[in-house]
């Protein structure tokens, strides 16, 4: 969700004097970012910070493998209607600073996280209320049916913040202070550039021998130094393009992690802007996307093709066909749409966010120009500068660039905040204006919580009018690509697809 995922520019750091002294410690885990942090309130948030905060932050339940677990919850039911839960809270939980974790915790986050209205607070709009008949048991009422315990096992809008920080304020958690339960604590941060975690002496899951103690997690913005910090062991793990898997696990003490995500990758196709207002206009885009090279040569088996909006590692997909590459059938449809040869010119917008992306977008303009569309590509270093211009209807691309994923297990984040109507758009970044989507992804939604499998449903009839109305390339169903020391264990318990998360406390060392 976030946001845009992507790499933000920036100067990199020396990493060698970030991590200097810390590698030979054996519990310290030199984590290099491929991300610049910016805000570290987990209400307020709602973009990348999310990799970090779901190691100082917990949620009520936890989501892996379709199924929702106890997380800080240990049982909870609902009313028949999906509008009342009762929750019953994990006993002797400690928040960072001491103070219990209970039910006047958990009332004060939710609300705050719902009155402050920023980030995914949008997603508790409709809760009425949260009552506490004891001191570990919350009952939660919502104007409308909702699915809770899905949207409260999400990375955004569901952390429990402890009260004191909450009465801090916004601005003191924005710039690094936190306290949550999790199993490490955020002791250092320099905006933009490095974060510090210390293990969490306290923490109600308690501790094994191997785990990590501290996490020095600088950030890099150069892939080439990543990639290299990995191979020389000055970073444990680290993102690294798809393209290096090969080459860098090689090396007899990295392997690779290429594991499963949520994360789509898509260029939203404009629908208010001459000339791709034009259905043959845009269905022509879709035959100039070389799936089969992209997917070969460009992420070398770190993603699949997208046979839906919807990731098919998630529930509530469809399945269809994205797009063939034909770029004599592109020409037709060209001439067919009605639009002059002269003014067979777009402009495709994206930030610096991964190789993957950037290759790709180039092939798609050099196929373009082999059948006589001009493709301007219009490269935003800062993630803000490009929102802030994709989302002025006169500089807008044609096609702007997205990696999105969910900030809960749903179908909906999709649905609801990529493509609903938004006059002034937010992150429909397509301009796509359709009363009869707004009404199918509304319905998926509000049968969320009653009945999955009519949602799933629901949510298939909305992607149908979506494909049929042509609103992106879908052109990745994207992996997590880690370079890491080959001593790190559990790599896999670490990463899990409903969460950008690397949960570290899964790690051993």
């Amino acid at each position: 969700m976030k946001r845009i995922k992507s790499v933000i520019g920036a100067v990199a750091l020396s990493a060698t004097v970030l991590l200097s002294g810390q590698a030979s410690a054996e519990n310290v885990l030199n984590w290099v970012a491929n991300i610049s942090y910016r805000n570290m309130n987990p209400a307020s948030g709602y973009g990348s910070e999310t990799y970090v905060l779901g190691n100082v932050y917990e949620t009520l339940f936890h989501y892996r493998d379709g199924e929702v677990l106890p997380k800080l919850a240990t049982s909870w039911e609902k009313s028949d209607d999906s509008r009342i839960w009762t929750v019953r809270l994990r006993e002797g939980v400690k928040f960072h600073d001491g103070s219990d974790f209970d039910a006047a915790a958990v009332k004060k986050s939710f609300e705050y996280t719902r009155d402050l209205g920023k980030g995914a607070g949008f997603l508790y709009a409709g809760l009425e209320d949260v009552e506490t008949p004891g001191s570990h048991t919350a009952v939660f009422r919502f104007k409308d049916p909702i699915a809770f315990d899905l949207v409260a096992s999400g990375q955004y809008g569901s952390y429990l913040i402890a009260p004191a920080a909450i009465d801090k304020g916004d601005d003191w958690m924005t710039q690094g202070n936190t306290i949550g339960t999790g199993p490490y604590k955020l002791t250092k941060f320099e905006q933009g550039k490095l974060l510090v975690l210390e293990k969490f002496d306290d923490y109600w899951g308690g501790w094994e021998p191997g785990q990590i103690d501290r996490v020095v997690h600088p950030y890099v913005n150069e892939a080439s130094t990543r990639v290299q910090m990995v191979r020389s062991g000055e970073a444990d793990i680290a993102r690294i393009p798809a393209a290096q898997m090969e080459s860098v696990g090689a090396e007899t003490a990295v392997d690779i992690a290429n594991m499963p995500s949520w994360r789509t990758g898509l260029y939203m196709i404009n629908h208010q802007k001459y000339p791709t207002d034009n259905r043959k206009f845009r269905q022509a885009l879709l035959h100039l996307w070389d799936h089969d090279s992209v997917m070969r040569d460009i992420f070398h088996g770190a993603a699949s093709r997208p046979v839906a909006p919807v990731p098919t590692t998630m529930w509530g997909h469809g399945t269809y066909d994205t797009g063939k590459f034909d770029p004599a059938l592109a020409l037709k449809l060209l001439e067919e749409s009605g639009v002059p040869r002269k003014d067979w010119k777009i402009k495709a917008m994206f930030s610096n966010s991964n190789q993957e992306q950037r290759d790709a977008i180039e092939l798609f303009q050099a196929n373009a120009a082999a059948i006589g569309l001009e493709v301007e590509l219009e490269l935003h270093k800062v993630s803000s500068t490009y929102l802030a211009n994709a989302r002025d209807k006169e500089n807008s691309g044609h096609l702007n660039s997205m990696i999105w994923w969910p900030a809960y297990p749903t179908p909906s984040d999709w649905m609801i905040t990529l493509f609903k109507t938004e006059k002034k758009p937010a992150w429909n970044l397509a301009y796509y204006y359709d009363t009869e989507f707004d009404s199918l992804a509304d319905e998926a939604v509000a049968t969320e919580g009653v009945d999955i499998d009519a949602a799933a449903t629901a949510y298939v009839r909305a992607q149908d009018k979506l494909m049929e109305d042509i609103v992106a390339i879908f052109f990745a169903d994207i992996n997590r690509v880690y370079g890491y020391n080959s001593s790190l264990g559990n790599m896999e318990a670490a990463n899990n697809p409903a969460y950008e998360s690397l949960f570290v406390y899964q790690l051993r060392k």
